[in-house]
């Protein structure tokens, strides 16, 4: 897996970009309304120094396309995404043999990063609604003898499940908690961004396994 992860950062870049416009409709209605505008910037920039980071460990890929995409979307999802990506390449530092086995302990601390840095649990309403379920389905699949491609697809399938349950809960941090119950009825923008992302990593692995 060392240029497989810039392929998959291509993959969302050419499937999330144009779905920027939902994001930003999402996160006006209890954010900032900046998610799609943040995520457009952070993957040109990702794009920008995919080539220099060509036949580089899998951890630095994506130490850097984080730290990258932080630079030029600087907000709090852009610290996140960095975060994610910085937690998660520290599991793999500097290894050539990262693959499918690795990818539930890199989600994993990724997930905890995200924790630590965004002060939120499992039901605030957050994108880890989205991604913790993830994580946990692709870790039960692979386990337990699934192809790439399956284990994949329960993941898919639980970030979906995980994604439509944040819209009968109520926000509990940063911005949209501060609207209460007046979030109740509204999809998590970070979640429905984690939820694009997965499904692009999807289309991925799908055409190249």
């Amino acid at each position: 897996m060392t240029d497989e992860v810039l392929g998959i950062f291509k993959a969302i870049s050419d499937e999330v970009v144009p779905q920027a416009e939902i994001l930003r409709d999402l996160d006006a209605k209890i954010g900032d309304g900046d998610l799609g505008i943040t995520i457009t910037r952070g993957m040109e920039a990702v794009m920008s120094v995919s080539r220099d980071l060509q036949g580089t460990p899998a951890s630095n890929q994506l130490a850097r396309s984080g730290m990258a995409f932080n630079r030029a979307a600087a907000s709090t999802f852009g610290v996140l995404f960095a975060t994610a990506m910085m937690r998660g390449g520290a599991v793999v530092k500097d290894r050539e043999d990262v693959g499918a086995a690795d990818i539930a302990a890199i989600g994993r601390a990724a997930l905890q990063g995200l924790m630590d840095r965004g002060k939120a649990k499992i039901g605030d309403k957050t994108l880890l609604d989205a991604l913790s379920p993830a994580i946990e389905a692709f870790d039960e699949a692979h386990t337990s003898g699934k192809s790439l491609k399956e284990a994949t697809d329960a993941a898919v399938d639980a970030c979906q499940a995980g994604t439509t349950a944040t819209i009968e809960m109520q926000s509990r941090v940063s911005r949209a908690g501060w609207l209460g119950e007046r979030s109740i009825g509204v999809q998590d923008p970070g979640a429905t961004a984690v939820l694009f992302m997965l499904q692009a990593a999807q289309s991925w692995v799908n055409a190249n396994t």
